[in-house]
């Protein structure tokens, strides 16, 4: 952490060299040692990647390639840059699309050409005071400790130090991240009784959301939508809301609204294209998913799905040729994804079968299996989804239900994943055996994990586990028995003491969760919980 502005570790990022040296040389007149410079949103990438600044300073328009926006959307995205960082954005225009994208990706400040050594210094050195007390909040963030994360936090606004503005903010979305949600309504109640302020509605929609209150998520966002439109990130949760109260019409409304103010997001771009295509709005599906590889084509962010889901798009449009074409060009662009791989050939097979070609179709779909077969059942959700369909569309259906049956099982409480399944159960004229087969599949696995967690209520914390331990070797993918096992494990330690064999087991238990899912919050609790039982 530094104090002073010559201290600071910088990178500018500018397309004209021209530009690029009166920056550099601005930045070296405030008395900063260290100053780099990249081209190109790929250089500036590298760059962040490979060493860690203080501050950014990024043009928005940097020419072929990626914008400043997306910039700053992979940095955060790959943690190049961290709470504590400075990003300022410079643009010499205010167009309405480029005013949307700079104020939903959030830099700590924006400057409009011409920029002189005062206004930017006087910017610099006001972030400065404010973002170096978040250093500790982003180590901890960075460790993926949430608790102490937060613990900062609180610790921050106790005290009698500076306190930077989105603090609260910050705060907020660490009780979300770890489902404090009683204290996190208190917060956004507390902000929202002194002024009426976007992203404190929006995170009390949010806090609705996560409770299944739908219903009262809707309000929210629409209030937030009504009051400041321009809040964008409101658009995409109402969104979600829609479609989980059956409306996926409207939430495509929602969605084409928002990606027709900022369409530069890519994940904004291809859940538009998803609720599309279901919808059966293939020529808005087919824009959205054209648009998603156009703005990602220079990113490492690329969408596979999107690739996929064009194929799948241009097919249904009568267009087999050039959906066969696309699948071949998605190979090549994700050559070493066998993912993309076994979703390509699935594809390719239900194409085949749609176009009259059943030979072509078998041989596509027995080499789709073939490569799931080398991965001994790993796949992701999409990946089952496209295999699943390939099989219903041969009339291999029995097969088909039992992916669909174990897919169902390990992600139950994923709504808008059920939803999937259930529609491409529709499409094969199976409709009312979809519905028997997911509410089966989710009241097993439901009852599983209510008879665990009720035994370690009991304080039967052994029996709970082993019950979890056999329910888990048929579904090794399912987040929630697995976090749930570790808890009992933990509770079990805590009562008859330390055991190496225990801990190892809920040291395994947290690596797989972490491998489904990096984000995971309650990965963060129980790998503290797992380390106070180590030094126990």
């Amino acid at each position: 952490m530094f104090v002073k502005l010559a201290q600071a570790k910088v990178l500018v990022v500018d397309d004209f060299q021209g530009m690029r040296t009166v920056l550099r040389d601005l930045v070296r007149t405030m008395g900063v040692q260290h100053v780099d410079t990249a081209a190109n949103g790929k250089d500036a990438l590298q760059k962040l990647g490979a060493s860690r600044y203080d501050v950014v300073v990024c043009d928005f328009n940097l020419g072929q390639g990626l914008n400043g926006q997306q910039v700053l959307d992979e940095a955060r995205l790959h943690d190049y840059i961290g709470l504590s960082t400075i990003w300022i954005m410079v643009t010499a225009e205010k167009t309405a699309e480029m005013v949307t994208g700079v104020a939903e990706a959030r830099p700590d400040e924006y400057l409009l050409k011409p920029i002189n050594q005062g206004m930017l210094q006087g910017r610099l050195e006001r972030l400065l005071a404010k973002k170096q007390v978040l250093h500790g909040v982003q180590e901890a963030m960075r460790a993926k400790d949430y608790v102490a994360a937060l613990q900062h936090c609180e610790a921050l606004l106790a005290g009698a130090g500076p306190k930077p503005a989105d603090l609260l903010r910050i705060k907020s979305e660490l009780l979300l991240t770890l489902g404090h949600y009683p204290a996190a309504q208190a917060l956004f109640d507390s902000v929202l009784a002194e002024r009426e302020v976007p992203w404190a509605r929006t995170g009390l929609g949010r806090l609705h959301f996560y409770q299944g209150q739908y219903e009262l998520a809707r309000g929210m966002f629409g209030q937030v939508l009504k009051d400041n439109p321009m809040f964008i990130e409101a658009s995409d949760w109402q969104a979600r809301t829609l479609q989980a109260l059956g409306e996926p019409h409207e939430a495509q409304q929602v969605l084409m609204e928002a990606a027709r103010r900022s369409p530069n997001v890519v994940r904004r771009q291809v859940e538009l294209g998803e609720i599309a295509y279901r919808n059966g709005a293939l020529e808005v599906a087919r824009a959205a998913f054209e648009k998603t590889v156009k703005i990602s084509e220079f990113s490492t962010d690329r969408q596979p799905d999107a690739y996929v889901s064009l194929a799948r798009v241009l097919s249904d449009s009568q267009q087999d040729d050039a959906a066969l074409k696309w699948l071949q060009h998605t190979l090549k662009v994700f050559k070493d994804n066998t993912d993309v791989a076994i979703q390509v050939a699935a594809v390719q097979s239900v194409v085949h079968q749609q176009a009259g070609q059943p030979e072509a179709a078998g041989q596509a779909l027995e080499q789709a299996l073939a490569l799931q077969g080398r991965r001994q059942g790993h796949a992701s959700p999409r990946t089952t989804l496209e295999l699943a369909q390939g099989l219903l569309a041969m009339g291999r259906s029995s097969e088909a239900v039992d992916l669909l049956r174990k897919l169902v099982k390990n992600h139950h409480e994923d709504s808008q994943l059920g939803q999937q399944v259930q529609q491409l159960f529709e499409r094969a004229g199976m409709g009312e055996q979809g519905q028997v087969l997911m509410r089966e599949a989710r009241e097993e696995l439901i009852n599983i994990n209510n008879q665990g967690v009720m035994l370690g209520r009991r304080g039967q914390f052994a029996e709970g586990a082993r019950l979890l331990r056999v329910a888990l070797e048929d579904l090794p993918g399912n987040e929630v028995m697995l976090l749930n096992l570790c808890g009992l494990l933990l509770a079990q330690m805590r009562t008859e003491g330390r055991s190496e064999a225990l801990l190892a087991e809920t040291l395994d238990l947290l690596r797989r969760v972490h491998e489904l899912n990096p984000d995971s919050a309650k990965y963060s609790v129980y790998m503290n919980a797992l380390k106070a039982a180590r030094a126990a």
